[in-house]
């Protein structure tokens, strides 16, 4: 009879329950990966780490950990962030969408020359001196190029969406409160037995939009807005509700309005875009800042004076924006005492 030797006790790993922990840690046990690399570090800059070291065993550990979580993030990858439950299969599907687009060409339907003019603009005759008008196409594409900068955590151009922003709802709101008033008049024929309707052309004006930004949207809304109140207006002066003066001088308040509106959107888009100011940031603000980036502040502080504080620190922003601000701390504490 054979007696088999008896086997020789495991020896106990002290790794695997003397390691440093952490409650962000992605394992169960909550296992330190960066701790336990500055404390096994001598033995991963080692081509040949000694056995006999004392942390040899939490460097293997380390080393199984590493492996394990590259592995999850592999795994995390592969499955394009989705949860745990969904097959990979499913989750690689997100990778063959596109962008959304529209099934019908975007179009505007126009019944007034006012409206009209507003969205083609003015050129000057061939030969002929004098100034530009800029239309709703041309400040559509103006806005888009701001819209575009504010991705480049440009502030200036942050402050020009939000400039033109406020200045277009302002004028929106004017529009409403008087068209309320004037069909409030027309309302009150009605009462007295007469009727009508609001005046439209026999052959609106239909154009294409192929706005690439939603600002490009909110001239388009802005101009339907203007037609509606020109033809609200000429109703009211058809009917002889106020005098062909007054109908003028309302309808050219509200071009006046429009038309500052759209020469101060280029006027931020042209200077804005120059080669010179194009790559400007909010980090050519800091101290630490390169000589040309000082260069771009100061050219652009003569131009446009200071950022409100608020919109250079980000707590206001554009309705629509593409700025994604990355800051460390110590650089926001910097801007924020600039």
């Amino acid at each position: 009879m054979v007696t088999k030797a008896p086997l020789r006790p495991r020896r106990w790993n002290s790794a695997l329950n003397a390691f440093a922990t952490s409650a962000d840690s992605p394992f169960p046990d909550h296992y330190d990966l960066e701790a336990e690399r500055k404390i096994v570090w001598h033995l991963l800059q080692s081509d040949m780490p000694d056995p006999a070291d004392p942390f040899f065993a939490r460097y293997e550990l380390f080393c199984e950990r590493e492996q394990s979580l590259k592995h999850m993030q592999a795994t995390y990858a592969a499955r394009q962030s989705a949860d745990a439950l969904v097959p990979i299969s499913d989750a690689r599907k997100i990778k063959s969408l596109g962008q959304l687009a529209a099934q019908v060409e975007d179009t505007m339907e126009l019944h007034t020359v006012h409206a009209m003019r507003l969205f083609l603009g003015l050129a000057i005759r061939p030969g002929e001196s004098g100034s530009p008008s800029a239309g709703g196409k041309r400040v559509a594409a103006a806005l888009r190029a701001l819209w575009s900068l504010s991705g480049n955590d440009n502030p200036y151009a942050d402050w020009a969406l939000i400039e033109v922003s406020n200045r277009i709802a302002e004028v929106r709101k004017l529009i409403n409160a008087e068209q309320k008033r004037m069909l409030g008049k027309l309302d009150g024929l009605k009462q007295k037995g007469l009727s009508y309707s609001i005046l439209q052309a026999r052959e609106p004006a239909k154009v294409r939009l192929g706005f690439a930004s939603p600002y490009g949207f909110m001239i388009a809304l802005l101009l339907v807005e203007v037609d509606g109140y020109a033809r609200i207006i000429k109703s009211a002066q058809y009917r002889d509700l106020i005098s062909s003066h007054e109908g003028h001088q309302a309808l050219q308040a509200v071009k006046h309005k429009c038309r500052s509106i759209f020469e101060r959107a280029v006027y931020w888009q042209k200077y804005l875009t120059q080669d010179a100011l194009i790559q400007l940031t909010r980090l050519d603000f800091l101290p630490t800042a390169q000589a040309l980036a000082q260069a771009r502040v100061s050219t652009i502080k003569k131009l446009f004076g200071a950022v409100p504080k608020d919109i250079f620190m980000g707590l206001k922003q554009p309705r629509h924006t593409k700025r994604h601000l990355n800051l460390s701390e110590a650089e926001y504490r910097l801007l924020e005492s600039i």
